[in-house]
């Protein structure tokens, strides 16, 4: 298994795994903003970054981060927003592979932190996270504000 950064080249075989994670969070995003995602990959000026797991020259897995400014930490927490693996690619350590892709990149930079959240529901997700990351005692709140739907 290889992890490396996102490049131009890997549009045809993001696009499905995108698509995937977006299908798990029954979330329907338009094609601008599938678009406008992955832009924000090669654009310096924004702090999105993606990164994917290849195993024989097939992408098996993508996680995309960003680094959270921060007013408890000089150089703010590193969020992964995004982590997918395809169904048949599990088991393989390749999530695990792409949070550690990360962690490292988190302490290179001299962030505070590596954090990330899931669903509820999401106990096969929880049961690798709970073995690598400590769970937190916060509760997270939103207000919806966008336009996008859930399916």
């Amino acid at each position: 298994m290889i992890i490396r950064q996102i490049e131009q080249g890997d549009r045809q075989q993001w696009q499905p795994l995108w698509q995937g994670y977006l299908d798990f969070y029954e979330v329907t995003l338009s094609e601008q903003q599938s678009d406008l995602t992955w832009e924000r990959f090669f654009d310096p000026a924004h702090v999105f970054q993606g990164i994917v797991a290849q195993i024989d020259g097939s992408i098996v897995g993508i996680a995309h981060a960003m680094l959270r400014q921060s007013t408890w930490e000089p150089v703010g927490d590193l969020y992964i927003e995004d982590l997918f693996v395809a169904p048949s690619a599990r088991g393989q350590g390749i999530a695990r592979g792409l949070i550690e892709e990360f962690r490292q990149q988190a302490q290179a930079l001299g962030a505070g932190s590596l954090y990330w959240q899931t669903r509820a529901g999401n106990l096969k997700a929880q049961a690798l996270y709970e073995q690598i990351a400590t769970k937190n005692d916060y509760i997270q709140y939103a207000i919806k504000t966008s336009n996008h739907k859930a399916k």
